[in-house]
C-alpha cells in the first residue's frame, strides 16, 4: 500500500500534456518529453486537451502548437487562463513554425512562459521544461499556502473552544479591531519608504520586487516573462517597470546561459538585503502574535 508520504512525493512531479493536430509531431514531442523524465499525455486538439486537464489534476505543464484547426493554441491558452489558472498551478509553453512579435506578445499575455520554434530540439525543450517546472513549483507552493491560510486550525482536545452563542457562528470584528488592522496595513505601506524610494514603488514595480525577493531567498533567478506575468498588467507596462528597476540599480538582467533568447532577472545583493529586512519588519508589524 502507498503511504501518504510516498503519495506526496509522487504528486510533486507534475504531468505534461502535449497538444498538436499532427500525429507525427505528437509522437516526436512525447518521446522528447518522456526522455527528459516527465510523465506525459497527449491530445490531438484543444478541446480534448481541456477535457483531459479538467479530469486530471496531476497535469501542470501544457505544450501546445499554435496553428491548429478549430481552437488554435493561443485561444487554448486563453481558455486555460479563464478556467483553471485561478484555482490550480498550470504553466504553458507554445510551439510555432512561424514566430512573430504579435504571437509572442499574445502568448505572454496568456501567461505562456516560453515560445519554441520548430523544429524543436531536445536542448531547447529541456531548457523550456526546466523553466516551466520551476514556475509550476513556485505556483504550487503559493496555492498550498493559500489553502493552508483558508483551512481552520485544528484545536487540541485538551483545549476546546468555548461554544458559540445561540445564533452566532463566528464573531465579527469590532470597529476598533478593524481600525487597528487598517492602521497596521497603512504602517506597512509607509515602512516601504524606509527601504526604497517611494517613486519607484508603484503597483507593478512592487509586485516585481516581491516576486524576485521570493525567488532570491531561494537563490533562484526569474525569467523576465514570468516576472512580468506576476504583475497582472499588460506586458509593455510590466517591461517598462522592469527597465526602471534595472536603471535604479535594484534589479540585474542577464542572458539565460541555457537559452540566449531569454533573459533572467534577480535582485542586486543590496536590494535583496533590503527586501529581506522589509519583509522581516512587516512580518513583525502585521502578526500580533509577535508582539
Amino acid at each position: 500500500m502507498t503511504s501518504p508520504e510516498t503519495a506526496d512525493v509522487t504528486s510533486a512531479q507534475c504531468h505534461v500534456v502535449i497538444v498538436d493536430d499532427d500525429p507525427q509531431c505528437l509522437v516526436e514531442y512525447r518521446e522528447l518529453v518522456e526522455a527528459l523524465g516527465y510523465p506525459c499525455h497527449q491530445a490531438s486538439d484543444a478541446a480534448s486537451a481541456l477535457r483531459l486537464i479538467a479530469s486530471d489534476p496531476r497535469i501542470g505543464l501544457v505544450i501546445t502548437d499554435v496553428r491548429m484547426p478549430g481552437m488554435d493554441g493561443l485561444t487554448l491558452l486563453e481558455e486555460l487562463s479563464e478556467r483553471f489558472m485561478s484555482s490550480r498551478p498550470l504553466v504553458a509553453i507554445i510551439i510555432t513554425g512561424q514566430s512573430s512579435v504579435d504571437t509572442a506578445v499574445s502568448a505572454m499575455r496568456s501567461s505562456a512562459v516560453d515560445m519554441l520554434e520548430k523544429p524543436v530540439s531536445l536542448e531547447s525543450l529541456s531548457a523550456a521544461l526546466r523553466r516551466a517546472a520551476s514556475r509550476w513549483t513556485r505556483l504550487s507552493a503559493q496555492f498550498k499556502l493559500l489553502a493552508l491560510s483558508q483551512t481552520p486550525r485544528r484545536v487540541e482536545p485538551s483545549a476546546p473552544p468555548p461554544p458559540p452563542a445561540v445564533g452566532q457562528l463566528r464573531r465579527q470584528p469590532t470597529v476598533d479591531e478593524l481600525q487597528s488592522f487598517a492602521s497596521r496595513i497603512m504602517k506597512d505601506r509607509q515602512s516601504r519608504s524606509k527601504f526604497f524610494d517611494p517613486q519607484i514603488l508603484s503597483g507593478p514595480a512592487w509586485d516585481i520586487l516581491l516576486d524576485l525577493a521570493a525567488a532570491g531567498l531561494k537563490g533562484e533567478p526569474v525569467p523576465t516573462s514570468s516576472a512580468c506575468a506576476s504583475t497582472q498588467v499588460p506586458l509593455s507596462t510590466a517591461l517598462r517597470h522592469v527597465n526602471q528597476l534595472v536603471e535604479a540599480g535594484l534589479v540585474k538582467r542577464e542572458a539565460d546561459p541555457g537559452d540566449k533568447r531569454r533573459t533572467l532577472l534577480e535582485l542586486e545583493p543590496h536590494a535583496l538585503e533590503l527586501m529581506t529586512r522589509y519583509l522581516a519588519s512587516s512580518w513583525e508589524a502585521l502578526d500580533p502574535r509577535l508582539r
